[in-house]
């Protein structure tokens, strides 16, 4: 699935536009307030370093990110934001379902739909880790 800029890669910019469009804050035809986009993007970098530690996904490179993981990345961050854009109790909690799971919703960590999909698309792919022979 090619970017908007026709790659088959984007970046941590592209995830967080797509969280803030998902929360309804950005408007059609209007360019993001800045002070919206920080609330959203301070949140990036501890997203990834958890989605790596529930080893989800693990991603060393912010800048290029797959194009494929654009949308569930951006419904996990969506959720993770959703408090700072004001969004009612019941938005939150739809939000963190489809994202990725965990409190305050009813889904365990790392059970969200958006969670389930990267695992769904990174499954059986390989790792690039040697392998760890046991000699008997």
């Amino acid at each position: 699935m090619p970017s908007p800029s026709g790659t088959n890669w984007v970046t941590s910019d592209d995830i967080v536009y797509k969280a803030l469009d998902n929360l309804g804050v950005t408007a059609a035809g209007q360019s993001t307030d800045p002070e919206d986009y920080q609330k959203a993007a301070v949140e990036i970098q501890p997203m990834f370093n958890e989605l790596a530690a529930l080893e989800i996904c693990y991603l060393p490179d912010l800048s290029n990110i797959p194009a494929a993981w654009s949308r569930p990345l951006g419904d996990i961050l969506a959720g993770i934001c959703a408090p700072k854009f004001g969004a009612t109790d019941d938005a939150h909690v739809r939000w963190v379902t489809m994202g990725l799971g965990g409190p305050p919703s009813g889904v365990p960590l790392g059970g969200g739909a958006a969670a389930l999909s990267l695992k769904q698309q990174l499954r059986g792919r390989p790792t690039g880790e040697p392998v760890r022979t046991f000699y008997f």
